[in-house]
C-alpha cells in the first residue's frame, strides 16, 4: 500500500527516470536501443502508454495491445515531461465525442481496413510487422492512433482526416467491438468463424464434406 501511494505521488519526471530514461535517454535522445522521444506528439507518447507498449520489454517488437503500466494521471504526468523536452511541443491529444459509426464504416473502409482487416481483428503487414487488432481499443485510443501515426502506420492528420472524421471512425470501431448497428451485418452470410468470412466457412464445410466421404465409402466397402 504504501509503495503504491509512493508510485502514485512520483512526478513525470520521476516516473520517466524510474521506467524510460534507460532506453530513450534522460532528455529523449534516444540509444541504440530505443529511438528518440524530442519532437514526438502528445497523441504518440501518450498512445504507446496507454495501450501498454510502454515500457517495452524488448527494445525495437512490435508490441502488441497490453493493459497500461501506469495510472491515467501518470501517463499524463510522464507524456507532459517528454514534451518538455521538445522546444516546441505538440500538446494536442483526440477529444472523441459523438461519431457517426455508418459514415465511419465507410471511412474505415477507405483508410484502416487494408492493414487492420476489414473486422478490425488485425493481421500482418508484411516482415515483423503487424496491424494489431482493435478489439480492445477505447475511441480515445483509437483517435491517438489516428494522430499519431504509431509503428508503420500513416499519420493521418486534419487535412486527411477531419475530427469529425475521427469520430466516426471511432464510434465505427466501437460499433465492430459490440456488433451493433452498421457493423452487424459485418458477418452477413453464415457465422463468422474469428471474424475471418465465408471463404474460412466453406473450407471447414469442405473439410468436412470430403471425410464425410471417406468413412461412407469406407464403410460400403469390402475387406479380404
Amino acid at each position: 500500500m504504501i509503495a503504491l501511494m509512493f508510485a502514485l505521488a512520483l512526478s513525470g519526471k520521476a516516473l520517466y527516470a524510474m521506467n524510460c530514461a534507460s532506453c530513450h535517454g534522460t532528455v529523449g535522445q534516444g540509444s541504440n536501443v530505443a529511438p528518440g522521444l524530442i519532437g514526438k506528439s502528445a497523441a504518440d507518447i501518450h498512445l504507446m502508454l496507454d495501450t501498454g507498449r510502454m515500457p517495452a520489454s524488448v527494445p525495437y517488437l512490435d508490441e502488441i495491445h497490453e493493459q497500461p503500466r501506469f495510472t491515467f494521471p501518470q501517463m499524463t504526468a510522464i507524456t507532459d515531461y517528454v514534451l518538455s523536452f521538445d522546444v516546441k511541443p505538440d500538446r494536442s491529444l483526440p477529444e472523441v465525442s459523438g461519431g457517426d459509426p455508418t459514415r465511419g464504416r465507410e471511412l474505415f473502409a477507405e483508410n484502416c481496413a487494408a492493414c487492420h482487416g476489414a473486422t478490425g481483428d488485425g493481421a500482418s503487414v508484411g516482415s515483423n510487422d503487424v496491424a494489431p487488432s482493435l478489439m480492445n481499443a477505447t475511441v480515445f485510443q483509437v483517435g491517438e492512433a489516428i494522430r499519431a501515426g504509431p509503428g508503420i502506420m500513416p499519420r493521418f492528420g486534419r487535412d486527411v482526416l477531419s475530427d469529425a472524421d475521427v469520430d466516426d471512425i471511432a464510434r465505427y470501431v466501437n460499433a465492430l467491438q459490440t456488433q451493433a448497428g452498421p457493423a452487424a451485418d459485418e458477418n452477413a452470410g453464415g457465422a463468422a468463424l474469428a471474424h475471418t468470412g465465408p471463404v474460412a466457412e466453406g473450407l471447414v464445410a469442405w473439410l468436412f464434406g470430403i471425410s464425410a466421404l471417406l468413412i461412407f465409402v469406407r464403410s460400403i466397402g469390402t475387406t479380404r
